[in-house]
């Protein structure tokens, strides 16, 4: 299988040009089903994330910038909040122009995620998956998620447009392999980051 459209992961070569990362689209029906239920929806990771984890997701920008051209990159870790542990490398390029002032504000200020931001503000948006992948020789990005070197990671490529059609973000989501939901997931019902 070919990999995702170049365009697609823009945001994430924005950050990571000197890895050797192997990017392959796949269908949800090649993905660990855990990890498919997390990725394969059209909403925001934040909130599926929050539910799934049970616990409040904070960010952690890693690095930042922005263009002439009013776009602003940024690089991302989403944690459990209880544990600090990582349940998403995020690589983003929001265009600011498309937000009102207070939320766009608050995207510079880098606090609170994307998509945690979008539904406090009452902001209506569509999220609109474009490419889901397999990612392995992660170098840097693995280290991220903790992740062993030889490991197949899982992502997607998503949109965020306005009601109204207008483009608000173009994200390239990862997620770890291992976390102690994904890994309980299958023995009991009770999901958590705690104590991990």
């Amino acid at each position: 299988m070919s990999a995702p459209a170049p365009e697609l992961l823009l945001p994430l070569r924005r950050f990571r040009l000197a890895e050797h990362a192997i990017f392959e689209e796949v269908v949800p029906e090649e993905m660990p089903s855990v990890l498919r239920r997390l990725l394969v929806h059209g909403g925001d990771m934040t909130s599926r994330l929050e539910n799934f984890h049970n616990t409040h997701i904070r960010l952690e920008v890693r690095h930042s910038e922005r263009t002439g051209a009013g776009a602003y990159f940024r690089e991302v870790l989403l944690l459990c909040a209880k544990s600090d542990q990582a349940v998403e490398y995020g690589a983003i390029e929001i265009f600011l122009e498309a937000f009102d002032p207070a939320v766009r504000a608050q995207i510079l200020e880098g606090k609170i995620p994307l998509g945690g931001l979008l539904n406090s503000s009452g902001m209506r948006y569509r999220s609109e998956p474009q490419a889901y992948f397999r990612v392995t020789c992660g170098a840097e990005l693995f280290e991220l998620l903790d992740a062993p070197p030889d490991a197949a990671l899982y992502g997607r490529c998503n949109v965020l447009r306005t009601e109204a059609g207008d483009l608000l973000a173009r994200i390239v989501e990862v997620l770890p392999l291992s976390t102690p939901a994904v890994n309980a997931v299958e023995r009991a019902p009770v999901l958590s980051c705690e104590g991990s």
